[in-house]
């Protein structure tokens, strides 16, 4: 196991290698010195390749290499540079053009365009579209809305109109998220297994479910879930999917849990695992106690998991029985919870449910001063390490019993 790890681990390494060395080639011309690369730049360079490294490095990005996710950023500015090095004739080419709004659109800066825009270079492209990308690219959100709402996708190459309808279904996603909608499914559908598509999905999938369409919602999950359950931003959306199915708006009628769990087991064992831990936590925070039960207890049936998980596990099953009438056993399960093995945000959670679950087992306290002499003392169970005797009630159930068995045979 551990060669077959070692070898994962040098495939990994090497594809990220080839990718920077991808990039590095892409950006370094012949002729390579020790002087910064911005300095390098020549008018013989092709933005359509450059734009091309730069969704290779995308594309890593959605296959979790977190290396190339760090590389994005200081290659968007390399690139940046290089444009401005370039013969401004270039740009006269309508590919180029198209480049250069595929670059605004994927996080690059529009104050290179800009900048050449000052210095009388003319790109060859429709006014609006550039324009927009260049506002929506420098987070100008109300110009890139008015420019880019004259675009229609469908009439762009397919290479730049996913990256279009996202920014326009992104822009208007706030105000009117039933229209975004129609943007997001062109995005998904003009560049699937891209990055496009993970940041579609990824952004629509919680917008439609608050729309309250769940049937889109899990299709959408399911499509994320099994294409880019690996990407960079996967854990962050596996939070999305647990955070909405584990909420009362979503979850309407009991018999809807079945189906929730159907969806989940649908998923990959990894996707499974990290999936109903964070929906039994998320229930469990906003209060959805039964949902919470489920949640862990299907992790548990799975019998697989590491060992912090099944901890995790444990603790909020626990946790979700506190304030139940199985608060005995919620107590119980509580204290084997060995709160070293617990993050602190859980320990809390740990702290919090023993003292939900001491306050119902407690005797209730009286208002007046002189009846508290006759109230019994109930130790508080786990967090003072002191076991509960149930004996010490015996009598008070007794005199209870006896003054019902009276109450009943009095003549009224």
């Amino acid at each position: 196991m551990l060669g077959l790890s070692n070898k994962k681990h040098s495939r990994s390494l090497l594809k990220s290698l080839a990718v920077c060395a991808g990039l590095a080639t892409a950006l370094v011309p012949v002729g390579w010195t020790t002087q910064p690369a911005f300095a390098q730049m020549v008018s013989t360079a092709d933005p359509d390749l450059m734009v091309l490294e730069l969704q290779i490095l995308q594309d890593e990005i959605i296959k979790g290499n977190l290396e190339a996710y760090s590389l994005l950023q200081p290659s968007l500015i390399v690139i940046g540079r290089r444009f401005l090095r370039l013969d401004p004739q270039i740009w006269k080419q309508e590919k180029n053009s198209r480049a250069a709004i595929a670059f605004m659109l994927s996080g690059g800066s529009g104050s290179v365009f800009q900048e050449l825009a000052v210095q009388g270079v003319e790109f060859n492209a429709d006014p609006n579209l550039f324009a927009g990308a260049m506002a929506y690219s420098q987070g100008n959100r109300k110009m890139a809305i008015n420019l880019l709402s004259k675009i229609d996708p469908l009439t762009l190459p397919v290479a730049i109109a996913g990256q279009v309808a996202l920014a326009q279904a992104i822009l208007i996603s706030n105000e009117d998220p039933q229209r975004a909608q129609r943007f997001f499914d062109l995005a998904r559908l003009m560049m699937p297994g891209t990055l496009v598509e993970e940041s579609a999905l990824r952004r629509q999938a919680p917008m439609v479910a608050e729309l309250g369409d769940t049937q889109k919602f899990e299709r959408l999950s399911r499509r994320y879930l099994f294409q880019y359950s690996s990407s960079v931003f996967a854990s962050e959306f596996r939070d999305t999917v647990a955070g909405v199915i584990s909420g009362s708006d979503y979850l309407k009628q009991e018999n809807e849990w079945d189906r929730v769990f159907q969806l989940v087991s649908e998923f990959d064992a990894d996707s499974q695992h990290i999936l109903l831990l964070r929906l039994a936590k998320s229930a469990l925070v906003s209060g959805n106690t039964a949902f919470a039960v489920k949640g862990s207890t299907a992790f548990l049936e799975l019998q697989s998991g590491e060992p912090a998980q099944i901890t995790e596990a444990n603790l909020y099953l626990a946790a979700a029985k506190a304030s139940s009438e199985e608060w005995e056993s919620a107590l119980e399960g509580l204290v084997e919870v060995n709160a070293k093995d617990l993050t602190a945000e859980n320990q809390l959670l740990q702290v919090a449910a023993m003292t939900t679950a001491n306050t119902i087992r407690e005797w209730p306290q009286p208002d007046t001063p002189p009846a508290s002499e006759f109230v019994p003392y109930v130790a508080q169970f786990g967090l003072e390490k002191k076991l509960h005797n149930p004996q010490v009630l015996l009598p008070f159930e007794q005199a209870l019993d006896d003054a019902n068995q009276a109450l009943k045979e009095s003549e009224f």
